[in-house]
């Protein structure tokens, strides 16, 4: 196990706590999160279109990555609408359910990301080109995950908790898994990402930007801030097609 690949998950596993803790260091109001969301929702926007799509499109067939993506789609259809519909339109349900969906497809991409990020190792500058890529977009998702779950009213130690797994969840691939199962497990991994992708676009399109345009009010900061969180997303996919 090279230095490298440790320091590459300690400070990715500090910089993604921290990202976390901006939403946590303060009780905000509503309106500040559903702006916080509102970026959010950019980014899993911008993480499909640049970054992700074009990955899965890239590692295998793209027939099969779209119908992977489909899948994704509609598990997350099925298991927001069809199983756990029983809030009773209430807004924290929904909101839970949203978190819960955003933590395990951001989670699982970044297991994947992990091992990726120890397969690619014999390379260092490849290697720190991936890293600086995953530190790039896992900063501002776990922002936008901490924010979603604060807004469905998740208590703190739930939130304190998942972010320790979602920053851990990474490393924990580069440091435990990539060495277990080898190269042939990463090789396996595009069509997990391509499920993933299809979850995410499910996130931005039918949970985030419903609740982040449902009224009227701020709509242009809104949309500012949704188009500031898509721009990083993009120059991130730029830099790791690069």
């Amino acid at each position: 196990m090279s230095s490298d690949l440790i320091l590459y998950c300690l400070i990715l596993f500090v910089l993604t706590m921290a990202g976390g803790l901006v939403t946590l260091v303060r009780q905000w109001s509503d309106e500040w999160l559903h702006l916080f969301l509102s970026f959010g929702a950019g980014v899993f926007l911008g993480a499909v279109f640049y970054y992700l799509l074009p990955e899965v499109m890239n590692q295998g067939s793209p027939n099969t990555a779209g119908l992977c993506v489909l899948v994704g789609y509609l598990m997350i259809f099925f298991f927001e609408r069809i199983l756990v519909r029983s809030g009773g339109g209430h807004a924290n349900h929904g909101h839970m359910v949203v978190s819960l969906t955003a933590l395990i497809g951001l989670s699982v991409h970044e297991l994947v990301e992990g091992v990726g990020l120890a397969v690619v190792a014999v390379d260092r500058e490849l290697a720190r080109v991936l890293f600086l890529s995953i530190m790039a977009h896992k900063v501002p998702a776990a922002f936008s995950l901490v924010s979603l779950m604060v807004l469905a009213g998740q208590s703190r130690k739930k939130i304190w908790l998942s972010l320790i797994f979602f920053a851990a969840i990474g490393p924990f691939g580069t440091l435990v898994l990539a060495p277990i199962f080898g190269n042939g497990f990463a090789d396996s991994l595009w069509q997990i990402t391509s499920v993933v992708t299809g979850s995410f676009l499910y996130v931005a399109t039918a949970d985030l930007l419903p609740e982040v345009f449902h009224s009227r009010e701020r709509r242009w900061v809104n949309l500012f801030l949704m188009l500031v969180g898509i721009t990083l997303m993009s120059l991130v996919g730029a830099s790791g097609h690069h």
